[in-house]
């Protein structure tokens, strides 16, 4: 029996399987993020290296004949540091064998289609589109990251909720930018992302759609007076803590004038508690009806950048339920998408087109809208992609199969029932 390995290591996880040439699983793994250009050589490589030790639970490592890896980042191994990291990863999984590394695209053509040359689209938390010849990729599209493209990739579909949201939180919301709300400011405060008592408005009918209310009535003129404010200019009172002080200990003048508080302010911070709470305060203004969308940007800002990519299945959901602004989304993702497409593909081209990536191999109004633009533009066979570990062991099997047996097993390694 002979065993190979075919390894998927991508931006969101590394998945290994470990599978006979008649294309029979042997062992399979799974572990985190193994792209080293967004996490690191010495973690990425980590993670990959667990989920081979996983996979060959099972199998003695020194039976393993051949190693392929769909490596994400794959040009960092040019850097003779990170080749030697990558490597010694996996030598020190008990593999004799040495590695054959290829991108990520290559594996992803490989996961659609038994065929040599074609195209493949890859939109998951970022996107690229490549050309491939004789399982090459001679040309790519995008690819240059969140802050410089992956247009219709993941991140771009959860920044275009976000801004919809934004904009929505000073009208009418709409099915979508609830679900955006609910997403970013749940987990601040168990439920609703809201101070205790608040609920958002998100129907005609209440105060306005976006508006923060609390179900209590105004409070008094003699209360807003107290605290300094008037309906024209409502303040958000934040604690104020200094040098260890509490409230109980006034901050001492210099303390004062080292943070550059006087007038106003300065009173504010000596004034004691106030409206029944304790310790000093700052009054912070607030605009009228800015109030979630502040909420909602520094929700966005305090995490990393490329968290805006769990968004995205928001956007697939509303899209289907006949949200008119997430329809709208889907649709310019999707032009971006099969824009990126013919960068790589002359309009004549007949051979196959992979779907590739988590948001075109789920089942959705992105992957229906990208399939019907492609179609409508090119005569060719529009597949989705596999098993990307599963392809990996299939490259690797090349060596022990002719073409037509390789050909013929492809639907075994891609597709394991």
């Amino acid at each position: 029996m002979t065993v190979v390995l075919g390894v998927d290591a991508g931006g969101t996880s590394s998945r290994a399987v470990a599978v006979t040439t008649a294309g029979a699983a042997a062992g399979r793994g799974r572990a985190g993020a193994g792209n080293p250009m967004a996490l690191g050589a010495r973690r990425a490589f980590a993670n990959l290296a667990l989920s081979v030790r996983e996979a060959l639970t099972q199998v003695d490592p020194s039976e393993v004949r051949a190693v392929t890896v769909g490596l994400a980042g794959l040009g960092m191994l040019h850097d003779p540091a990170v080749r030697a990291a990558f490597q010694e990863a996996l030598r020190g999984c008990g593999l004799t064998v040495a590695p054959r590394a290829v991108g990520d695209a290559t594996a992803a053509f490989a996961a659609g289609t038994a065929m040599p040359s074609g195209t493949v689209l890859i939109s998951g938390t970022g996107a690229i589109a490549a050309k491939i010849i004789d399982r090459q990729p001679v040309e790519l599209a995008d690819g240059y990251g969140w802050l410089l493209g992956d247009e219709g990739s993941a991140f771009w579909l959860g920044r275009a909720a976000a801004r919809l949201a934004i904009r929505q939180a000073e009208g009418e919301t709409g099915p979508l930018s609830r679900a955006v709300v609910r997403h970013l400011l749940a987990p601040a405060a168990g439920g609703n992302g809201l101070a205790a008592g608040e609920e958002l408005a998100t129907s005609p009918g209440q105060k306005g759609a976006g508006e923060i209310t609390t179900g209590r009535e105004p409070a008094p003129p003699s209360t807003r007076e107290q605290m300094g404010t008037t309906d024209q200019e409502p303040v958000i009172s934040v604690p104020w803590e200094q040098n260890g002080t509490t409230g109980r200990e006034p901050a001492s003048p210099s303390a004062r004038e080292q943070n550059g508080t006087t007038g106003r302010e300065s009173a504010l911070l000596d004034g004691g508690p106030r409206n029944g709470t304790t310790g000093l305060e700052i009054a912070v203004p607030v605009v009228p009806g800015r109030r979630l969308a502040d909420l909602l940007a520094t929700a966005v800002q305090a995490r990393p950048p490329i968290a805006l990519a769990e968004l995205a299945p928001l956007v697939s959901e509303a899209a289907a339920a006949g949200d008119p602004a997430a329809g709208a989304i889907v649709a310019e993702a999707a032009a971006r998408l099969v824009e990126t497409v013919s960068r790589v593909r002359s309009p004549g081209d007949r051979t196959p087109i992979v779907l590739a990536g988590s948001v075109l191999t789920s089942e959705g109004p992105v992957r229906r809208a990208v399939q019907d633009l492609l179609l409508r533009r090119w005569d060719a066979p529009v597949t989705v992609a596999g098993d990307g570990a599963g392809a990996a062991a299939w490259l690797a099997a090349g060596s022990f199969l002719d073409p037509r047996e390789a050909a013929e097993l492809h639907h075994r390694f891609v597709h394991p029932s």
